[in-house]
């Protein structure tokens, strides 16, 4: 098992990574090959220009696009096109050829026969990431294995400016990176002030109404940076299962659905036996919007201005507009036309 990074490394690491990369230019390496240091804290040595990449993991396809490195991309795992935003958004992955069902039903020979320069995948650390066997037999083939196990904000930002320096495009990384930390602080110059004992008591649901998102983010967690308190936070896991009763328990004053999820507010509205809780009282159950779904994604910070926004109406959070301009600058796509997109 790997030793996954903690946010006081990530620094530690894109210095060390820096200091690889001079170490090998001294010797004289470099026009041939450089390191890079993954979430994993697995150093590892790619080719200094990266050209044929298999990418088994959603979470950085999104990043490859907005880099402008798309083309480079020749193979992908299923669930990285099922996602009707991106299928429909970035095209030229209807062309890529699958190589792998999920990260554990992995076809070892497809991927050799498109001989990449690069694998980009999520490791053993992660319950749905490849097997620790399939890891060993990337390395032992001598083919580079980036791992990205994207587990909070910071991660994401290292992930994205991982793949910067991996496809030679950190300043295009930097400018994605300062634009999502800038709207994070747009946000939370509001909700920080807002008293702890007038803050909203919040629950966020996945794909199961008694399927919550835990405290597994701490300090990073969305609800807290919105400006709430997210009852769940006792759930030291990133989702888990609970019964009813906890929920009726914890009494959220608002409840929030991820937009993949496989029901609608009504269905919790109309549950009886959910009736005594404050946010069905008042009908403050919200489902966010497919297109803005994606935690481990650059959309994440979208996500954070939508709660803020549900959360507290009064501070006047555009988030609409903060989307719209968002997307026009990284998606080269206005939101309304995203939306008309992914109606079809």
């Amino acid at each position: 098992m790997y030793k996954k990074l903690n946010e006081k490394k990530l620094a530690f690491y894109v210095f060390l990574s820096l200091f690889f990369f001079g170490f090998f230019y001294d010797l004289g390496f470099s026009s041939e090959y450089k390191l890079v240091i993954d979430t994993e804290g697995r150093r590892v040595k790619i080719p200094s220009k990266v050209e044929r990449v298999v990418v088994l993991t959603g979470t950085c396809i999104e990043t490859i696009y907005i880099l402008g490195e798309i083309n480079k991309v020749v193979g992908i795992s299923k669930p990285v096109v099922e996602s009707p935003f991106i299928s429909k958004l970035i095209k030229e992955l209807r062309k890529i050829p699958i190589v792998a069902q999920d990260l554990k039903n992995v076809d070892l020979e497809k991927i050799l026969a498109l001989k990449p320069d690069l694998i980009i995948g999520i490791g053993p650390e992660h319950p749905f990431g490849m097997s620790s066997e399939l890891v060993k037999k990337f390395e032992k083939l001598r083919i580079p294995l980036i791992l990205l196990n994207l587990e909070n904000l910071s991660e994401n930002y290292y992930s994205i400016e991982l793949l910067g320096q991996i496809f030679n495009q950190e300043k295009k990384a930097k400018e994605l990176v300062s634009y999502m930390k800038n709207i994070v602080n747009q946000v939370v110059s509001k909700t920080s002030k807002i008293p702890y004992e007038k803050r909203v008591k919040a629950l966020m649901l996945s794909q199961k109404p008694n399927l919550v998102l835990g405290g597994y983010w701490k300090e990073q967690d969305l609800i807290f940076l919105a400006g709430g308190i997210n009852v769940a936070s006792e759930i030291k896991e990133f989702v888990a299962e609970v019964p009813l009763e906890k929920i009726l328990l914890w009494n959220p004053e608002i409840i929030t659905i991820v937009g993949s999820a496989p029901y609608q507010p009504e269905d919790l509205l109309n549950n009886p036996q959910l009736k005594s809780i404050k946010a069905i009282k008042e009908k403050k159950v919200y489902k966010y919007p497919l297109e803005i779904t994606g935690l481990f994604t650059p959309r994440v910070v979208l996500l954070l201005a939508w709660h803020a926004a549900k959360f507290y109406p009064e501070l006047k959070i555009n988030w609409t507009k903060i989307a719209d301009e968002f997307f026009k600058k990284f998606y080269k796509i206005s939101y309304q036309n995203i939306l008309s997109l992914t109606s079809k």
